[in-house]
């Protein structure tokens, strides 16, 4: 099937990934209670993989327990080093959630050395004192419950701030020393909430407002899609309004799931519903006004969801696949002006047309920026001898930097009197040291459009990251000698620009990698056709479309109005996503291998052939390669063992512990972050364009030893040339 993983070498390459990540052992026949350690995945890599959990109660209230490690994107623990540490740590509440009563559970160690010294841990929950701790220099940690005043949360991001006042004295205290820390343990440290949802009470202009991700937010969806089986259009549908809500949740997934008039009754009272179809199809669910619904209008409505009363009841209708289309993009498109009412009805002419705009654009090449234009406003480090100004930037992820380009900085920055010669700003490029800036009049000075050079090299495709760290430093006499800091400062004004030089448009794939990052090629924005297939009818497998494209059309916050849907194994001359329980791609994929074929790496054709025979097990599978039929497209198959399995496994990979961890050509995991496994692919195949100079680089760079012997050839042509040269001086020189 794939043509950029016919290689046989590549056969080995499945059996390690598959091998890594074991498939389900039998069933036992005798069934007996699980132990503790069941809950565990014993093919992870380690134990601890805390999740957000929320539980119903008695009496309606509900409770949420989110561990730190859960809310932080770095793993393992919070370490705060130094004499002043500080650490942030946010969560969020929905509007929906009245909050009945709170705590924090906070598991810390501080180091040995500050033994006697009283080290001290002082805790503030959006910038009000919530509590004092000690720290603790025993062997084991210490575990503080503190409770909290549910006045102080509040909706949206409520933040957490966590400073460490550590100090000892060896000689002389040192600010900086290594035996100044403290350990938090995000895993077992959580915050709880208890809480009661509100009856839900919004019109069509609070959407936004109320399709919120946190505490009491939207976690479960059901899509109701009319009667009967899925159709290409119904498959559309479900795949815009669940971009609807992830755009609008910003940065999760919620759990996605097909419902119809058979499952409605057993989903509808825990999930928010969004129903899609003709007034017929939703009679009964919808308004009684859908009735009166006429011609080719619109129709779109918000209301406490029947079984539910704290849960909503989008309805998206219209009596012609148009005018249901119509309805749809009205729900998808975020920034189209709702009424304040419950219910709208659109004529034709009024309904949002044409591709819906991206909620985040990538960087032009050529092009000049402001670092405000970027998400940087003035940093300040006053006071303090270290400070950190960040800024991050999205490239497309097709760009390719010519050799030797050059992203120019330009600099608008001040610092101020009394510092040494040893204060700098290094510049960090994605966590790699590129550039550095001296700071070295002692009576300070403002230093307008100080340009400096970072190589294009260095940034990459997708999203990327520069950090200013700045060192003030001044002179202390003395072994003990008391410093005042109060005069160091810095500044780096917003008005500094970026300056992107001209690039080609050149990608290689597969790379699994650019899917995670910046969605490519199917990012609902690029100009290129996209088409999604499901190889079944089924709800699972509509459900695990809707899952993975609610990921995808998030990264840029896209919609894919211009994508093909459909059924089947037919490739479109398209890049093309196909999605479907392992069974059903054996026309597909056609071999007739074992499962000891497979891990034996006795492939005769290429592993994805392999795929069609094996027993998945509890694995997902996601795998890229050259279409075979249209050469330069990308062919994207997300597959696993049943229905219900490739819907888990799709709600796993999108959450940011798995999708983070993409790259390669191939990844196979299990519902654990741990047990993730890739494997790079040896061919593979290129879109875009190089200028001929380029190509020879790259060409003499994947082939040394020919560049070895092209840069041989030229010394010798050149050595020959003098000694020729040399002969005839020494010819003329003997005649005369």
């Amino acid at each position: 099937m794939i043509s950029a993983l016919r290689s046989p070498a590549l056969a080995a390459a499945l059996a390690a990934v598959l091998a890594a990540a074991p498939l389900a052992p039998p069933v036992a026949a005798a069934q007996q209670a699980p132990s503790e350690d069941a809950v565990y995945d014993i093919y992870a890599r380690f134990r601890d993989d805390p999740k957000m959990v929320t539980e119903a109660l008695e009496s309606g209230l509900w409770r949420a327990r989110l561990p730190l490690a859960a809310l932080r994107a770095e793993p393992g623990a919070i370490r705060l080093d130094g004499a002043k540490a500080s650490e942030q740590v946010s969560f969020a509440i929905a509007p929906q959630a009245n909050i009945q009563s709170a705590r924090l559970i906070f598991r810390h160690v501080s180091g040995r050395a500050q033994e006697g010294s009283k080290p001290q841990l002082r805790l503030g929950l959006n910038g009000r004192f919530i509590a004092q701790v000690d720290g603790v220099t025993e062997h084991a940690a210490a575990v503080n419950e503190i409770v909290l005043d549910p006045s102080i949360l509040v909706s949206g991001f409520n933040t957490l701030q966590i400073d460490a006042v550590q100090r000892y004295t060896y000689g002389c205290q040192d600010p900086d020393a290594a035996e100044l820390w403290t350990d938090i343990d995000t895993s077992r440290s959580f915050v709880e909430v208890i809480y009661a949802r509100q009856p839900f009470n919004a019109s069509l202009a609070d959407l936004s407002a109320v399709i919120t991700a946190g505490v009491g937010g939207v976690d479960d969806l059901a899509l109701v899609t009319g009667r009967g089986e899925m159709t290409a259009d119904t498959l559309r549908w479900g795949t815009l309004a669940s971009q609807a809500v992830a755009n609008r949740l910003g940065y999760t997934v919620p759990r996605i799931t097909r419902a119809d008039a058979v499952t409605l009754a057993a989903t509808a009272g825990k999930s928010d519903l969004i129903a899609i179809g003709t007034p017929e199809e939703l009679a009964g669910l919808a308004p009684a006004a859908l009735a009166n619904l006429k011609g080719d209008s619109s129709w779109l409505s918000i209301t406490p969801s029947p079984a539910d009363p704290s849960r909503f009841l989008i309805v998206a209708s219209g009596r012609t696949p148009a005018a249901i289309e119509g309805a749809v993009r009205a729900l998808a498109a975020g920034n189209f002006p709702l009424s304040d009412t419950t219910s709208l009805v659109l004529s034709p002419d009024e309904v949002p047309t044409g591709n819906l705009m991206a909620r985040k654009q990538t960087l032009r090449s050529e092009a000049k920026y402001t670092l405000k234009d970027l998400g940087l406003a003035n940093a300040s480090v006053l006071g303090k001898e270290h400070g950190t100004a960040s800024l991050t930037l999205d490239l497309p992820a097709d760009v390719r930097f010519r050799a030797g380009s050059e992203i120019l900085l330009s600099l608008d920055f001040a610092y101020g009197a009394g510092l040494d010669d040893k204060s700098v700003v290094n510049i960090l490029v994605n966590d790699q040291f590129q550039r550095a800036i001296r700071l070295t009049n002692p009576d300070g000075e403002v230093t307008p459009g100080y340009e400096i050079a970072l190589p294009a090299a260095a940034f990459r495709p997708g999203h990327n990251s520069v950090r200013f760290d700045v060192e003030l430093s001044t002179g202390a006499v003395g072994e003990c000698a008391a410093r005042s800091t109060r005069h160091l400062a810095f500044i780096l004004k917003d008005t500094s620009t970026l300056t992107l030089p001209s690039t080609d448009q050149y990608v290689e794939l597969p790379n699994l990698a650019l899917l995670s990052e910046a969605g490519f090629p199917y990012t609902g924005a690029g100009t290129q056709p996209v088409a999604i297939l499901a190889t079944d009818t089924g709800s699972d497998t509509a459900a695990a479309v809707w899952t993975l494209a609610a990921r995808l059309g998030q990264i840029y916050g896209t919609v894919f109005t211009d994508a093909t849907f459909g059924f089947g194994l037919e490739l479109p001359e398209a890049h093309t996503l196909i999605v479907g329980t392992r069974p059903d791609l054996k026309g597909f994929l056609p071999a007739e291998l074992s499962m000891s074929d497979l891990l034996s790496g006795a492939a005769p054709d290429g592993f994805t052939r392999n795929v069609a025979t094996v027993d998945l097990g509890d694995n997902g599978l996601l795998i890229e390669g050259e279409s075979p039929r249209h050469p330069g497209l990308l062919v994207t198959v997300l597959t696993a063992e049943t229905g219900a399995q490739l819907l888990a496994s799709t709600r796993a990979l999108v959450q940011p512990s798995h999708w983070s961890q993409l790259q390669g050509g191939t990844a196979v995991w299990r519902e654990h972050a741990a047990t993730m496994v890739t494997q790079a692919v040896r061919d593979g195949f290129a879109i875009g364009t190089l200028p001929a100079g380029e190509k020879a680089r790259m060409a003499a760079g994947r082939t040394p030893w020919g560049w070895i012997l092209s840069i041989a050839a030229v010394l010798f042509a050149l050595a020959a040339a003098l000694a020729f040269i040399a002969r005839y001086m020494r010819k003329r020189m003997n005649e005369k």
